[in-house]
């Protein structure tokens, strides 16, 4: 299937209806190599008596802009502490 090496598989599924034909899908999700954008890719194959056929379809979003989008619609959450100064907290 269309794996690259430094990809995260997210999903990957091989489907037989019946004897002749075979589906294959895997998405994988990837940095460019610059960083800067993350990629979803989403490959399928199909294997029949009278046919092969595949079909990649990538989706590009910005890192930067994805951060600002779970920031602001995100669920917020977290854990805050509060030690008095020059208290040592041992293990």
């Amino acid at each position: 299937m269309g794996s690259e090496s430094n990809s995260l598989t997210l999903q990957q599924r091989v489907i037989r209806d019946d004897p002749t034909n075979l589906h294959c899908r895997e998405i994988t999700l990837r940095l460019s190599p610059d960083c800067r954008q993350l990629v979803l890719t989403r490959y399928t194959e199909h294997y029949g008596p009278a046919l092969v056929r595949w079909i990649e379809r990538s989706h590009t979003v910005s890192v930067a802009e994805l951060f600002r989008w779970l920031v602001a619609n995100g669920e917020a959450g977290g854990h805050a502490s509060e030690q008095p100064v020059g208290v040592l907290i041992s293990g």
